[in-house]
């Protein structure tokens, strides 16, 4: 005798109408680990999606043009002169700033923040120079290369001896540049 039940009937359809949703759910559970989407794991920074205009030639202006002082003079050592000239490559940015070529992120809207930093030894003089510039693009941030863009912030350079990292100089001055 034979018995044939419908619902062995319809398993292997059942199936594969369950397939479909196991594989969406398997996919959304795996993002993030390689299998599309690089989710919050990814090591490259994200792209610049708005207010990423601000690659050009800046006009810079010091709030205190003043000499940075005898010790900074000595090593000869001052303000930067110049304009402020960045570039852009996705995300990437890289400043000529006075003598110093300086290199960021930039993410663009809403934060338009740009830090700069660079450290390096100057063994001839025995000493370590560390430059950090802190600075935002103003709001609105550029979203043509036509587009007024003004960056303000803080130029901070200073000068420590290697042998007991005491201070030679040290320049903090606020800026702005204007493209």
């Amino acid at each position: 005798m034979h018995i044939e039940s419908s619902r062995s009937a319809r398993s292997p359809k059942a199936a594969t109408f369950l397939r479909i949703p196991v594989l969406l759910a398997v996919g959304m559970m795996t993002m993030g680990s390689g299998m599309g989407n690089p989710g919050c794991g990814s090591s490259s920074p994200p792209d610049c999606e708005e207010g990423c205009a601000i690659e050009g030639t800046y006009t810079l202006q010091f709030a205190d043009s003043s000499p940075p002082g005898e010790g900074c003079e000595a090593l000869g050592f001052g303000l930067p002169q110049g304009p402020l000239v960045l570039t852009l490559s996705d995300s990437y940015v890289t400043a000529k700033f006075g003598d110093e070529t300086l290199s960021a992120y930039y993410e663009g809207e809403p934060a338009r923040r740009l830090y700069f930093s660079t450290a390096q030894y100057l063994t001839e003089k025995k000493v370590r120079r560390t430059v950090r510039i802190d600075s935002t693009v103003a709001a609105p941030s550029p979203r043509s290369a036509t587009d007024r863009s003004v960056i303000e912030g803080t130029y901070d350079l200073e000068i420590l001896a290697s042998e007991d990292n005491s201070v030679k100089c040290h320049i903090k001055r606020n800026f702005t540049a204007t493209r």
